[in-house]
């Protein structure tokens, strides 16, 4: 009996935290269009399949994918690539027509290369130029699990006076690769 129980005991807190989130989703995000976004690589897609619970479509290399959620904690949600050519052509209409705006960004790039700190920069200032009070932004610092033990000063350093400030005071820090990160979020979103 106990090969039979031990695997589901194993898996318990998993299932729990997922269910967890997931319901706090359905309350967070019930008919609302999120906005995934940030510089390539900065764990956008990560997140979306953790709460689409399904394959991601494949489309043109870079384009914004928008993605029904099964479970209904999103009405939709829409990774919106962090190549710069679809930058250029439509990220404003994107933000104007999602109510939720997550930006994602890799702390140790941001901290360690001036190149992706700078492009992360213009991102962020885009945002905060195309927003309005109505829509809730929040910056999501990833790939913590790769950072040295001091990277919330470093990167807070490196956001020193920034005329979007305001954007700047809700972000919180995670390890996309475990689907925990989904409740963090949810909770910071819900303050």
């Amino acid at each position: 009996m106990l090969p039979i129980i031990l695997p589901w005991l194993i898996s318990a807190p998993v299932t729990v935290v997922t269910w967890y989130a997931i319901r706090k989703l359905i309350k967070v995000f019930s008919n609302k269009k999120s906005l995934l976004t940030g510089p390539m690589s900065s764990g956008k897609t990560t997140f979306l399949r953790h709460i689409a619970n399904d394959k991601i479509p494949d489309g043109p290399s870079g384009a914004p994918k928008t993605v029904k959620v099964k479970d209904a904690s999103f009405d939709e949600a829409t990774d919106f690539s962090g190549d710069s050519a679809w930058l250029k052509s439509c990220f404003d209409e994107y933000i104007n027509n999602h109510d939720y705006i997550l930006f994602f960004f890799d702390v140790t790039w941001y901290i360690t290369d001036v190149r992706y700190r700078n492009d992360a920069n213009a991102r962020m200032e885009f945002i905060y130029d195309h927003i309005n009070e109505s829509k809730k932004v929040l910056l999501i610092g990833t790939h913590v699990d790769k950072a040295l033990s001091n990277y919330r000063l470093e990167v807070e350093k490196c956001l020193a006076g920034k005329r979007y400030q305001s954007l700047l005071d809700r972000k919180v820090y995670v390890d996309t690769t475990k689907k925990e990160c989904v409740k963090t979020i949810v909770e910071e979103l819900e303050k």
